[in-house]
């Protein structure tokens, strides 16, 4: 007798603030199974706010529950959206960042990266001639202002964000007959290394090809395909490489740590 795996379940974490269309239409588009609502602790009742939790609970399709922080706490709002994903850690689950406050939305950003869980953002429509851009400023005065904890994010060296740039420079999109990009061979980033003296190159002691494809592989081939950068492919006798969506972010994010 076999019995199937659990199916994991769509979970949308949405900590709630001053918006309506932002958490109604991911969970829709994105067919969520599950809704966990962070209200803030001290909400008063807001008719939208109240319309979409009412719309959930009448959805039989999707299970709803409700929990409370403090959205302008960047420690409770980490800690609740935390222990919401980590309570669901056998389901997919996506946070919503589109609401609460701008510290729940950076609450959110590091529990997922502590997590694995996915982030996204639901863009505003202000229409094509900005006219639903708010006239008056949002709020007129200011409690409090206080400076916010740093986190490391682990960054890919200038070496490794160089061998980025340089594959991207050298991917051919119309070269492949099978119209997909061809990047750059293990020969090229080789040549692309030795004619940079990287320091990994300098300070080795290879002298024939066969360690410099060894050297290649451990300092820059195989961290990177460990990031999900690029990715390789044999093309009759030689590996072409190519840079993944994730690569292409990740040059984009960190394209200034190369001189």
């Amino acid at each position: 007798m076999t019995t199937d795996a659990p199916v994991p379940l769509r979970v949308q974490v949405v900590p709630l603030g001053f918006e309506y269309a932002r958490f109604r239409d991911p969970v829709l588009r994105w067919r969520a199974d599950k809704v966990v609502a962070i209200e803030h602790a001290d909400a008063a009742d807001i008719d939208y706010l109240d319309a979409f939790l009412a719309e959930l609970e009448g959805n039989d399709r999707i299970d709803l529950e409700l929990r409370t922080c403090d959205i302008f706490d960047l420690y409770d709002a980490l800690g609740s959206i935390a222990e919401a994903i980590d309570d669901h850690a056998d389901d997919e689950v996506f946070v919503n960042l589109s609401g609460g406050s701008k510290i729940t939305a950076i609450a959110g950003m590091i529990a997922c990266m502590a997590t694995g869980a996915t982030p996204f953002y639901a863009k505003p429509d202000y229409g094509p001639d900005g006219r639903e851009v708010p006239k008056d400023p949002l709020h007129a005065t200011v409690e409090s202002v206080f400076a916010l904890p740093t986190y490391p994010i682990d960054a890919p060296s200038p070496t490794l964000v160089a061998f980025l740039l340089y594959v991207d420079a050298e991917t051919d999109e119309t070269t492949d007959p099978g119209g997909r990009s061809r990047g750059p061979n293990k020969r090229d980033l080789i040549d692309f290394a030795r004619e940079r003296d990287f320091d990994f190159v300098a300070t080795s002691a290879a002298t024939t090809e066969k360690a410099y494809y060894r050297l290649l592989d451990s300092r820059v081939l195989d961290p990177l395909l460990a990031r999900g950068y690029v990715e390789t492919e044999r093309i009759g006798r030689r590996t072409r490489v190519t840079l993944t969506n994730d690569g292409e972010n990740a040059l984009r994010a960190f394209q200034h740590l190369v001189p």
